[in-house]
């Protein structure tokens, strides 16, 4: 199989795990804010602990001790989750190259590729590359295009971390970068020399800033190979590479078609000043493998400390892949041999670190050589190990989620049976079954006292034959009986006196029964309001008035009251509560149904259907001539009839009226009693209207049942949340 084949295997391997490696991703961020929730939860408890019972509070503590190293690790694996994603995402398999200046990086790069010192510039001086490139293996034409920062880049990823790293003042724009650089403090005393380095390469940053700064957030630049040195090298004082955030540089490969590769240039690896986070990014989920070059020194050679730098970088980016399978460490041999004794002193002595790399050995400008004995044995290695280095690594992220649910479930299993509420509940439905069953007696006793009261002490008859008295009194005080001029004017117009007598009687006596029923009405509806209030208090207690809307009280209309109450009523489950209430709002004690039949058996002396009262009133020798003269003795006689019938309704009222409306309102009581706390089956009705709002009811004595078993609830269903969140996303992992 060809490289290039090889190649796009591997890469359609990867992208068929993209979609996977997503799903974890996102499971994996809902299973850290799961965790936080617990911690969150877990805080609150703490804050309130002496409202919550112990048990739930050793509970919590179980709960929560192993997550904090947990939460750490869950956090660890959906990045290298998300590094591995963008791993798998990229359509090239990417190689590093790295090392210091001088060592022949520059060159190995320009003999794998094919390019020259117009791309990829070398020096015996210091070090010229300025900015990452990547070279892709193009079958077409040679180009390059460069892609820049943009402001917010160059501002947060390129100018913070050095700011950072000096514990200097963070500017917030880069017009505020632009001005006065800030002084470099000199309390760090063990650093004051790396700091010193970093801050002159800040300050260098900060004195061109002006030269690159028009560059920034500008689209990518296609260019010929030829231009490229203007944006990718320091040398001859350029600085525009400060901008740019790639070079990306396509061009035939002279040994290999290895479409679907690239070279991925590494400056500044080897030094980390600033730009640790940034350039182990892009070892965590950009290059596939590392080409580290060294050149062993004539004078005397060892592995120093800034070569273990870079090892360690490359170590730590990706834990989960041995060392062995990612770096390759070029032994550069000068072109006169001079060195030779020193590369085989450090191929016999190999860095001492925890996975062995392999070390190559070849001349760096020999293109023939860096081709044999350098990336012809990276190429077979990737079409070797490749694949079954990134199955290790899906492998090894999906054990690590195995270990975590190996921590959680012997942590969360055993206390989701303690966290049930049967308990809980239990000690809930105890104090409901008491304080219902108070609620009940409590109301029985309070309707039988209303109705001894109302035998005992609601005597009204002679409060209702006083109101009567002056009811009648006012209605005889406001007899409407024409004056004699109005009698005798209305006689021309009836052409006697017994038709105009007939009429004023019927006057008389509709005046009489209205003026009677209205008074009596408002006198009677407010015994019966009172009635109403009095049976209210008994229903109604202090808890239940909870439920009912604040804006109503006693001291209105009763029935308002009564109608919100219906409200929360269900017909179909309290049929006889429902009908008790409506039968409330319907009883009626009026004048028209109690006292109008009996009132009219008094009105003889004002009714027309005999000729009886009419004769009465007519004198027998009113005539023609003398009707002026008579009017006013109709008058009196018309004042006669209406005051006689008023003294005969007195004299009805007061004989067998008189307690009526006492014994009405009794009645009331009575059947109000009775169907509230005596009929069958009621008590079973109050305990279903009162179960679901119990807590209004009674909040003080269920709030700490109901935090509780709440309490509980949440924590189980938190629990059980994070237990299926870790097992599907162990079932999404992808497989190989």
């Amino acid at each position: 199989m060809s490289v290039r084949a090889v190649i796009a295997e591997v890469l359609d391997q990867r992208h068929s795990k993209v979609l996977l490696l997503e799903k974890v991703h996102h499971g994996l961020a809902e299973l850290e804010m799961q965790l936080d929730n617990l911690q969150q939860m877990a805080i609150e408890i703490e804050a309130d602990a002496e409202a919550i019972p112990t048990d739930l509070i050793s509970l919590t503590a179980q709960i929560t001790q192993p997550l904090q190293g947990l939460q750490a690790e869950v956090t660890q694996l959906n990045a290298a989750v998300t590094n591995l994603t963008k791993r798998f995402s990229k359509e090239t398999i990417n190689i590093g190259v790295a090392g210091k200046a001088r060592q022949g990086k520059s060159t190995l790069l320009q003999k794998i590729s094919g390019l020259s010192n117009k791309e990829i510039p070398t020096s015996d001086e210091l070090p010229c590359t300025g900015t990452k490139s990547k070279i892709y293996h193009s079958e077409e034409n040679a180009y390059a295009k460069i892609e820049f920062y943009s402001k917010e880049e160059f501002l947060k990823e390129i100018l913070h971390p050095y700011f950072d790293k000096l514990n200097l003042a963070k500017p917030f724009s880069l017009k505020r970068f632009g001005e006065v650089l800030p002084e470099l403090s000199d309390t760090r005393q063990d650093d004051r020399n790396l700091d010193k380095a970093i801050y002159e390469t800040l300050n260098f940053i900060h004195e061109n800033y002006p030269d690159f700064a028009e560059f920034l957030s500008k689209s990518p630049k296609t260019l010929e190979l030829e231009e490229i040195l203007d944006y990718v090298t320091q040398s001859g004082g350029r600085t525009r590479y400060l901008a740019v955030k790639s070079a990306n540089i396509y061009t035939k490969f002279p040994n290999y078609d290895v479409t679907g590769l690239c070279l991925v240039d590494l400056p500044g690896l080897e030094a980390a000043q600033g730009h640790e986070k940034k350039l182990v990014a892009s070892l965590e989920h950009e290059v596939d493998a590392v080409i580290f070059v060294k050149s062993p020194n004539v004078l005397g050679t060892d592995w120093e400390q800034a070569d273990y730098n870079v090892f360690d970088l490359i170590d730590n980016a990706i834990k989960e892949i041995e060392l062995a399978d990612r770096l390759f460490i070029v032994l550069n041999e000068k072109n006169d041999g001079s060195n030779q004794k020193q590369v085989q002193l450090l191929k016999d002595k190999p860095p001492e670190t925890y996975s062995k790399p392999r070390i190559l050995t070849a001349n760096c400008s020999d293109a023939t050589e860096v081709e044999q004995k350098v990336f012809s044995v990276v190429l077979k290695h990737i079409e070797k190990n490749l694949e079954s280095t990134d199955r290790q690594y899906v492998k090894t992220l999906a054990e690590k989620m195995t270990t975590i649910i190996k921590t959680l479930q012997p942590v969360f299993n055993p206390i989701l049976d303690t966290l049930d509420t049967t308990h809980a509940d239990l000690s809930r439905e105890r104090k409901y079954r008491l304080l219902s069953e108070k609620f009940i007696r409590d109301l029985t006793t309070g309707l039988e006292k209303l109705v001894l009261e109302v035998q005992q002490e609601l005597n009204i008859s002679e409060e209702f034959k006083q109101r009567v008295e002056e009811i009648c009194e006012a209605a005889a005080q406001s007899a409407p009986i024409p004056r004699k001029e109005e009698l005798a004017e209305q006689y021309l117009e009836y052409s006697g006196w017994k038709g105009l007598v007939g009429d004023e009687l019927n006057y008389l006596r509709a005046h009489l029964t209205e003026y009677l029923a209205t008074k009596l009405d408002e006198y009677l509806q407010s015994k019966i309001d009172d009635a109403l209030r009095q049976i209210l208090e008994r229903v109604f207690p202090h808890a239940l008035q909870r439920v009912i809307p604040h804006n109503l009280t006693t001291a209105g209309d009763p029935r308002h009251i009564i109608l919100e109450f219906q409200k929360l009523l269900n017909k179909a489950e309290h049929p006889n509560l429902y009908k008790t209430f409506e039968y409330i709002l319907k009883f009626n004690f009026s004048y028209h149904s109690h006292f109008h039949y009996r009132v009219r058996e008094e009105m003889g002396l004002l009714s027309t259907y005999s000729s009886d009262s009419i004769d009465d009133i007519v004198p027998q020798d009113a005539i023609r001539e003398n009707f002026l003269e008579k009017a006013e003795e109709i008058a009196r006689g018309l004042d006669s009839h209406y005051q006689q019938t008023i003294y005969r309704l007195r004299k009805k009222f007061s004989e067998k009226m008189q307690a009526d409306p006492a014994n009405a309102l009794l009645a009331l009581v009575e059947e109000v009693k009775d169907r509230l706390v005596r009929a069958k089956g009621i008590k079973e009705e109050w305990k279903s209207f009162l179960d679901p709002i119990r807590s209004q009811l009674w909040a003080e004595e269920f709030s700490r049942f109901d935090k509780e078993i709440t309490l509980r609830k949440q924590w189980r269903t938190a629990i059980e949340d994070v237990l299926k969140c870790v097992q599907q996303v162990q079932a999404e992992f992808p497989h190989y």
